[in-house]
């Protein structure tokens, strides 16, 4: 395994014209930082042990990342998590831009982003292998750029779910060939505005949503796949609690094959459930995201799930991270003691409904734990509706 050695800082960075975002302020030095990224993206798993899935919040390598990326290099904000992701077999994330210098913006809507299709490779070298694309931005600048974003893709050999061509591409499942034949499934969907994003049977877009879609795809990947996920793109910005419809659209994953659900967009964390033996993160918040500084966006987890071939049984890890993006300069960086604490007792505070317990596991992960009693339904579950809402959720607030 190669190691490329990159020196954090800005010192002495030019000017460097951004893409797909609005003049930003200048940029303060942060202190350089020796790390080493380690190359090719992971080593061999265990093909005899169980398998691992690593999965992170959104990622937008763009806007205020890009002096850094410009100084550093496309590695520069995986430096710290590579070698997590790089331990996996499957590293799996939510794309929150297209990866073009090509197209039109989409000019009703405040916030638009987009990077480089250098980007595609340093995912795949972090080892990120997988990228979900229903979301809110990943059509910001129309076809062209979502056929560059597909092709760069492709080239860096990152699997990809959720946008295509077409609503039937768009809703196609990421298939994954896993150590000792295993065969994963990644499916991707938008729960989100606007509604010119969403795919149609010609014209390409994001995989929106609809249950009884979603319910026959998870089923469809079910007679092939030994493992599948779900990513939902949902739920409110800055909203620790999942709405209704998070809950029902997660649980019905479940109920239709899957064994993992994984949410993004509120860009904090929110709750996770244990569901009739199938996990539910209903948001891992912000990972590399350079698309803002809030100081109400500092903290995020990693999610590691393994699955046992032999029996299908699943265990669950999170391990905390800071994305305070004025303090990392948008290097996610795991954190250890009292920070650690207070992210999973936030975490815990969070997933009360469900009795979900977080209980200290080996090199700052910390299990995921079912209750240890069945939890009692709480008001929020009682009135999930038997009917397929439409729980689109608008860009407002901080809007990205």
């Amino acid at each position: 395994m190669r190691a490329t050695t990159v020196f954090l800082g800005l010192a002495g960075a030019g000017v460097w014209l951004t893409v797909g975002c609005a003049t930003l302020p200048k940029q303060p030095a942060p202190h350089p930082i020796h790390v080493t990224v380690l190359e090719p993206a992971r080593t061999a798993p265990d093909s005899t042990g169980p398998l691992r899935l690593d999965a992170g919040g959104d990622v937008l390598p763009a806007c205020y990342l890009d002096p850094y990326i410009k100084a550093q290099g496309e590695d520069y904000p995986y430096a710290r998590i590579a070698p997590v992701f790089q331990a996996a077999d499957v590293g799996l994330v939510n794309l929150e831009c297209p990866l073009s210098a090509r197209g039109r913006r989409y000019t009703k809507k405040k916030f638009t982003f987009r990077g480089r299709p250098a980007a595609a490779a340093a995912l795949r070298r972090a080892g990120i292998n997988v990228v979900a694309l229903g979301n809110n931005h990943i059509m910001d600048y129309g076809a062209e750029a979502l056929q560059d974003t597909l092709a760069a893709l492709d080239q860096a050999g990152v699997a990809h779910a959720g946008a295509g061509e077409t609503l039937s591409a768009a809703r196609a499942p990421a298939r994954l060939d896993l150590p000792g034949g295993v065969r994963a499934a990644i499916l991707s969907y938008s729960l989100t505005y606007p509604a010119a994003f969403w795919a149609g049977r010609r014209n390409p877009g994001t995989a929106f949503a609809r249950l009884p879609q979603v319910e026959a795809d998870v089923a469809s990947a079910a007679a092939w796949a030994d493992w599948i996920a779900v990513c939902y793109h949902w739920g409110g910005e800055l909203k620790t609690l999942p709405r209704a419809y998070q809950i029902q659209f997660g649980r019905a994953a479940i109920d239709a094959g899957a064994q993992v659900v994984i949410g993004s967009h509120p860009h904090i964390l929110q709750g996770m459930e244990w569901y009739r033996g199938g996990l539910i993160a209903y948001s891992l918040g912000n990972l590399a995201f350079g698309g803002g500084r809030s100081k109400r966006a500092v903290d995020s987890a990693l999610l590691k799930v393994t699955l046992d071939p032999n029996t299908g049984s699943l265990g669950a890890w999170v391990l905390p991270l800071s994305v305070d993006n004025l303090v990392t300069r948008f290097i996610p960086t795991p954190v250890t003691g009292t920070r650690a604490g207070r992210i999973i007792s936030d975490l815990h505070d969070y997933s009360r409904a469900w009795s979900t317990r977080f209980a200290p596991g080996v090199e700052g992960w910390f299990r995921v734990l079912p209750p240890a009693l069945p939890p009692a339904p709480t008001l929020t579950e009682k009135i999930v509706p038997k009917q397929n809402p439409v729980p689109i959720e608008p860009e407002r607030g901080l809007g990205y």
